[in-house]
């Protein structure tokens, strides 16, 4: 699943290509599932028409993230008026990451980047919607699994989504410290530290991937109690935290598996994982003979060294 870094990188892409185009056109076939019908998202056909109807005709005013999710922020005008904002939430879940490129409609069924290159990577075609824009590019979603999430809001109602309504500080607010770290993760008491560095209504951002580099150069055992942890471990908590996330937004984000950045190429931060899938492996801490275990906590996967990474009970 994109996290934090893959999110931001992907935003950071678009915003070079995308802001102040027109949305022309839209198409999707995340509707053609009945199952998700009577819900407010696209995959139902009748949301998707309201969907539609808001989102065709608008302008791309601006893009951000929230968390895990990539707002894009568009408004539309009338006859000179400008009508309400309104903001397109999307989660790209497991398997979906936003492209921009050009794009042609085959066999009445797929979507097909035009030119070659990284838009043709076998993992971005699997598109299931299609944002076609005034320059003559698409937005396009390719998700395998189709588990993406996209919906519509009124900008000044974005307080309204149950997401969004819930999160946590980001992971990387300027106004986060230590002191406030520690005071959420305490808050969890009996949990996991695993499952509270995951928890995004406690910090905004941070998935499995980077939960367990993370506890692995803290030294800290991902089952370990998060009362438990003293205050003084996370000054260095935070640090590592801040340090591994700006090291993979520098390198692109993590593609070790499905995710591509905003125009189809891979991230570089899957060759500098410590312990994150390297299950079996010697533990590259200096001076450590670990074997990197990997164990299933609270449903999530977690990867660590059970030699020198302490269990704080």
């Amino acid at each position: 699943m994109p996290e934090l870094p893959e999110v931001h990188t992907t935003v950071e892409g678009l915003k070079k290509v995308v802001i102040g185009q027109i949305i022309k056109d839209i198409w999707s076939d995340f509707h053609l599932n009945t199952k998700h019908k009577g819900k407010d998202t696209i995959k139902n056909k009748k949301y998707f028409d309201y969907f539609k109807q808001l989102v065709v005709g608008a302008k791309i005013i601006s893009i951000e993230r929230g968390g895990k999710n990539i707002l894009i922020h568009i408004k539309k005008n009338h006859q000179g008026l400008t009508l309400e904002k309104y903001t397109i939430v999307i989660h790209m879940k497991m398997t979906g990451h936003l492209m921009v490129g050009e794009y042609q409609f085959r066999n009445s069924k797929t979507w097909i980047a035009v030119k070659e290159g990284p838009l043709q990577d076998s993992y971005n075609q699997f598109i299931h919607l299609v944002f076609s824009l005034s320059n003559n590019k698409h937005l396009v979603l390719s998700d395998m699994r189709k588990f993406a999430s996209v919906v519509i809001f009124e900008t000044n109602k974005l307080n309204e989504h149950k997401t969004l309504a819930t999160l946590g500080p980001d992971a990387l607010d300027k106004k986060l410290t230590a002191k406030r770290l520690f005071e959420i993760i305490h808050q969890k008491k009996k949990m996991p530290i695993k499952s509270a560095l995951l928890d995004q209504s406690a910090i905004a951002g941070i998935g499995n991937i980077y939960s367990d580099e993370i506890l692995w150069q803290t030294n800290i055992h991902p089952l370990s109690l998060a009362e438990k942890i003293p205050e003084k471990k996370f000054k260095e908590i935070f640090k590592v935290m801040r340090n591994i996330l700006k090291l993979s937004i520098k390198h692109g984000g993590d593609s070790k598996s499905d995710y591509r950045n905003a125009f189809g190429e891979k991230g570089n931060f899957q060759n500098f994982h410590q312990v994150y899938g390297r299950k079996g492996e010697e533990c590259p801490k200096k001076n450590c003979l670990g074997i990197i275990k990997r164990i299933v906590v609270k449903g999530r996967s977690s990867h660590f060294c059970p030699k020198h990474q302490i269990l704080y009970k």
